[in-house]
């Protein structure tokens, strides 16, 4: 610096710079008061419990605030550095031994200190920002829980209370080591499916590592390598957006992922109504460009992988309570009305969900707490092979072997058997169901069964009676075998409602906990709710789909060279696509519940030598030797 300074042209230079570096110094000062360095201190969850006196120094060495926290006595309870420039909490951290002497003296957190811990929190600044609200508190076991109430009576953004509030965020903090245990907000506060809780459900269905494999190979096995601008390759890439949408299902952002769900359901819906009706899109110039062999090896990994997961999966609220009914009922009691209140509402299905329970009871037992509920993953596990051999039986049936391994793989490939599998609920047992029903297609009485089936499942396939009562023609052998398979399958389903108490009354309970509750539910799963301007819609969309159900009945009825199988599966998948945007629930295990009517209808080549594309009558032929 001498030799530089000793320079005689450069010395006022450098004098110029030492001066202008001295001033800058000299001028440049906090961005923040003491005050607003204090605040942001303050509300730093670590510190959001202290009750101390602050003090704050600015460095200008580091450019931060370093806020000290004391109490009566001079004892230091708490710090904190705060950025000068962007007010960003570098550090903090709580003595909470010492801050206990603010609080009784034995650490433990008053409910001001934990109201304020919670207040703090990250989440429920940003959900009450702009919002006035009232606090509650409540300690039970060690455990603060802190509730935040605001003006509102939406479902969504909270728990309406009744009073034109709702709970809007949920803080618990633990009151010994002041640790915030959760925080949830808005839809998360009254349902855990909105809390993004990793692998809550569907568990290893949820893993990139799981789902993207087998949505490539489902993808790969399918696609038109030929014309990549396909109606094929359209169809494949809708099935699999459910992806995006459950992504942020995964996240926690139900907003979101509710409304992304809709554009494949309606996709699907137009697609397939327009197939059934008008055989818009009918033609499938092939199944697959890959060798029948290689599909079966494929169905066969992607089956064992299904299962092999399965037995380290979670059983979720329904499959539970789908074991707790098996129980009442093996105990003498109608599972309506009866459900113990750690099932809440698990008994708003068809007596038949419970009853195929029983027989798993028998075998494997039922300890009586939510466990690993080995009889729920025992008909998981016989749903899921009953499907894939359906599905299997479905292909070979109607369009030959090779048709058959297509449908069974993508059965056991696609990403949603997997996550209805592991959620180990009823879902994955109506759509078995529907799938033995759809192989069993031209029989009337098997047909009536498979509707009667469904109904006393999951209610829901009652709106296939129509198309499938007059897929045979107005033929009376038809109707009255369609009846009577139906019929003899809500006997063996609906004499449980004759345990226990009077028949009118267990009817009575039927009816309310199932179709009423169903129907006045009130959700954030869909988007009359997460849309308000929509909900106007709802019920006439109700009472359209409800009109299409009768119409394809009809339209089977007076077109007779619509009754195929293709079209039969198409207006199927139509109609409980078309169910499912109207309801007030719908989640990522309802997609398996149209897979056998989807991929039927859209994946299997056209067949007009057998009942796929072509007429015959209702007595079954012999399958084709195979598919060219």
């Amino acid at each position: 610096m001498r030799r530089l300074l000793a320079h005689p042209p450069l010395r006022p230079a450098a004098l110029l710079v030492a001066a202008l570096s001295v001033l800058l110094l000299a001028v440049e000062g906090p961005q923040l008061s003491e005050r607003e360095a204090t605040l942001r201190a303050e509300l730093a969850p670590a510190l959001a419990g202290v009750d101390g006196e602050p003090a704050a120094r600015y460095s200008a060495a580091t450019d931060t605030w370093r806020v000290v926290f004391t109490g009566p006595s001079g004892e230091e309870l708490g710090r904190a550095s705060v950025d000068d420039d962007t007010g960003e909490v570098r550090s903090a951290s709580l003595d909470a031994e010492a801050a206990g002497a603010g609080t009784g003296g034995d650490g433990t957190l008053t409910e001001e200190q934990a109201t304020k811990i919670a207040a703090a929190q990250p989440e429920v600044r940003e959900e009450l920002a702009g919002e006035r609200y009232t606090t509650e508190a409540d300690l039970k076991d060690g455990v603060w829980t802190v509730s935040f109430f605001v003006r509102g009576t939406e479902p969504i953004g909270g728990i309406p209370q009744g009073d034109g509030t709702k709970e809007a965020a949920r803080v618990e903090v633990d009151a010994e080591s002041w640790v915030v245990r959760s925080a949830y907000t808005g839809d998360a506060v009254g349902w855990n499916m909105a809390r993004g809780v990793e692998g809550a459900y569907g568990k290893h269905a949820n893993y990139p590592w799981v789902w993207g494999p087998m949505a490539l190979v489902f993808f790969l096995a399918f696609f038109r390598n030929d014309r990549l601008l396909s109606l094929r390759n359209l169809d494949l890439a809708v099935l699999l957006s459910f992806l995006l949408s459950h992504g942020f299902f995964r996240a926690g952002e139900s907003s979101l992922a509710v409304l992304l769900w809709y554009p494949p359901l309606v996709y699907l819906f137009v697609r397939c109504l327009l197939l059934g009706m008008f055989g818009v899109g009918g033609r499938v110039d092939r199944t697959s460009h890959l060798p029948t062999w290689l599909l079966l090896l494929l169905a066969a990994l992607a089956g064992g992988f299904v299962l092999a997961l399965n037995t380290d999966s979670r059983v979720i609220d329904v499959g539970y309570a789908g074991v707790v009914g098996g129980q009442l009922i093996l105990d003498g009691s109608v599972p309506y009305g009866n459900m113990p209140d750690s099932v809440g509402t698990g008994d708003t299905y068809g007596p038949l969900n419970y009853l195929l329970y029983v027989p798993f009871i028998l075998l494997f037992g039922f300890s009586g707490e939510w466990d690993f509920l080995p009889a729920a993953h025992a008909l998981t596990t016989f749903s899921f092979v009953a499907g894939a051999f359906a599905m299997f039986f479905s292909g070979w049936r109607f369009s030959g072997t090779r048709a058959g391994v297509a449908l069974a793989l993508a059965w056991c490939v696609f990403p949603y058997t997997l996550y209805a599998a592991n959620n180990n609920t009823n879902d994955i047992v109506v759509a078995s169901a529907a799938a033995v029903g759809l192989a069993l297609a031209t029989s009337p009485a098997a047909r009536g069964a498979a509707v009667a089936c469904g109904f006393a499942i999951k209610l829901y396939p009652l709106i296939l009676g129509p198309l499938w009562l007059l897929f045979g023609g107005a033929k009376l052998r038809s109707l009255a075998g369609f009846l009577a398979g139906g019929g003899v399958a809500l006997a063996l389903s609906f004499w449980v409602l004759f345990l226990g108490g009077t028949p009118g009354e267990n009817v009575r309970l039927f009816y309310e906990k199932t179709l009423a509750f169903q129907g006045e539910r009130v959700t954030p799963w869909t988007i009359f709710t997460q849309v308000p301007e929509l909900a106007p819609l709802q019920s006439p969309l109700t009472v359209l789909i409800g009109t299409l159900a009768v119409a394809a009945g009809l339209y089977m009825l007076l077109v007779p060279a619509a009754r195929t199988v293709r079209r039969l599966a198409a207006l199927s998948g139509a109609l409980v696509v078309g169910f499912q945007l109207t309801v007030n629930y719908w989640y990522f295990g309802y997609v398996v519940w149209f897979e056998p009517f989807v991929f039927l209808a859209l994946l299997l080549a056209t067949d007009k030598s057998t009942p796929l594309d072509g007429s015959e009558p209702e007595e079954t032929k012999s399958p084709p030797a195979g598919e060219a």
